[in-house]
């Protein structure tokens, strides 16, 4: 009974080290492989979105998840400005840059959250990034 409880205990510790050891390795690898951020963003396996200009478009292009939506936010002096849901069609959704009733020009700084809504309508966030937005 010793033995065989003894058998057991030794299998379960292998085991657990090795999914230990595998998702150090994968957390390791992600990183390595992470590359440079591109143009416009600072994100590489998530949402990108290019900079743009007061007043105009810009695109955000779907990050390496399964995510369907976009959220951007633009801020002036810490203030919110601007707030656009938009979904992807066929890896990538163009933003408008304002006009909005609290943004009436010049340049801000913004954010962008890709996701889902899951369960209760939850918005649940996969991947962010940042872009600016120059004054026209």
């Amino acid at each position: 009974m010793r033995i065989r409880t003894f058998t057991k205990h030794t299998a379960q510790v292998v085991a657990e080290g090795g999914l230990i050891a595998i998702l150090v390795v994968g957390a390791m690898a992600g990183t390595a492989f992470a590359g440079k951020p591109p143009a416009g963003g600072s994100t590489t396996t998530g949402v990108r979105v290019d900079d743009g200009v007061y007043a105009g478009t810009t695109t955000a292009y779907q990050g390496a998840s399964a995510s369907t939506w976009v959220h951007a936010m633009c801020y002036q002096g810490g203030g919110l400005v601007y707030e656009q849901w938009r979904g992807y069609t066929g890896g990538t959704t163009t933003l408008s840059l304002g006009p909005t009733p609290n943004w009436s020009s010049g340049a801000a700084n913004c954010t962008a959250e890709e996701g889902n809504f899951g369960r209760n309508n939850r918005w649940r966030v996969s991947s962010t990034t940042t872009f600016q937005t120059a004054a026209s």
